[in-house]
């Protein structure tokens, strides 16, 4: 025990979650740390464990983690009795006491119960329902016009931290330099932490080898072995795992090829002018945001049309490729967005 304060991270990441909630819980957990609180992850399973101390490189000192044991991370009313016991005992310990909460499993049950206890904070993508929380947060890209909609679906927070400023990224994308390349060479490929349309198998099959793919490999990724054979016959292909500083891999590469998500807003610290597409709901909202700014244009939903999805991201990256203005027209579009600080705000808020 460090100080008088502890932030409880409640989430998880597993093979149909994939790991989204685990890098930006961890990205707000460091820059906790960084201001002097104690933090301790929650998690319902081993599989989620394993996952987070994975990423725990790219911190200088490790939380701590805790496995519920009455967990389940699509149910989250079956663990309250045993987190309740957990928020009582450190209410005795420490001087306040925070419950963080990154699910979509949430229900208002769960909220009220914790908030009961303790002070509580949700980060949310969804807006399932008005959460009764204390902080709530959602850094979607919003419009202007759409400012006071978000708003008024938030009334029953006690604050709200809306906006792409409050994007939670690691410490490395905080002032990353990046320069516009004369002629582009590297593009940057990435699913998240898995491929389940096998999305870049199907790149490489369709790929020209005038630019240099470096696609990074998710931990959940079932097309490892698959891609390391192609590597091994195609030069063109630069293969990517366990990237502790994938600022620094973006900020080498002139273009990127992303799946929606956290990895958008990264890009954008960096400037990576980039196409995006989704392969699950909750990306949706967030890449038609994007598109909608003129930052990031969205080349589709590999569900609804998976050939257009490719063409589409193919002939962005022929575009760009030979337009060094438009690159860097991109570039600082993007930068303006985000600047890399989000996480560092919440935590000054928690």
């Amino acid at each position: 025990m460090g100080t008088d304060r502890l932030v409880y991270f409640r989430t998880d990441g597993n093979s149909s979650i994939a790991t989204g909630h685990l890098i930006r819980c961890l990205s707000i957990a460091q820059a906790c740390h960084d201001l002097g609180l104690d933090v301790c992850f929650l998690v319902s399973d081993h599989e989620s464990k394993n996952l987070l101390e994975a990423f725990l490189p790219d911190i200088s000192e490790k939380p701590d983690i805790q496995v519920l044991k009455t967990a389940a991370y699509n149910d989250l009313e079956k663990e309250l009795t045993e987190v309740t016991a957990l928020i009582s005992d450190a209410n005795v310990i420490y001087k306040k006491v925070i419950f963080f909460l990154d699910s979509y499993f949430v229900t208002e049950k769960y909220l009220n119960t914790i908030r009961s206890l303790t002070k509580t904070a949700y980060l949310d993508d969804l807006q399932l329902f008005d959460y009764p929380a204390d902080l709530v947060i959602n850094y979607d890209v919003i419009p202007d016009d759409l400012l006071p909609a978000y708003r008024k679906a938030y009334t029953a927070a006690g604050k709200r931290l809306l906006g792409a400023s409050y994007t939670p990224l690691r410490k490395q994308f905080h002032g990353k330099e990046y320069f516009v390349r004369r002629k582009a060479s590297n593009v940057l490929v990435t699913t998240g932490g898995s491929d389940p349309f096998h999305f870049c198998l199907r790149l490489i099959e369709a790929f020209h080898e005038k630019l240099q793919l470096h696609i990074v490999i998710g931990k959940l990724n079932e097309d490892r072995e698959a891609l390391y054979c192609l590597a091994a016959s195609l030069p063109f292909i630069t293969l990517h795992e366990n990237v502790s500083d994938m600022a620094s891999l973006m900020a080498k590469c002139d273009l990127a090829v992303s799946a929606a998500g956290t990895t958008l807003y990264e890009l954008c610290a960096v400037g990576v002018p980039a196409v995006s597409f989704t392969m699950a709901d909750n990306q949706i909202t967030a890449a038609k945001a994007f598109a909608d700014t003129g930052t990031i244009p969205y080349a589709g939903d590999l569900r609804d049309s998976f050939d257009t999805v490719l063409s589409t991201a193919i002939d962005f990256l022929a575009c760009m490729s030979e337009n060094k203005d438009k690159r860097k027209s991109a570039h600082e579009n993007m930068h303006r967005l985000v600047d890399g600080k989000g996480a560092m705000r919440i935590a000054e808020e928690l």
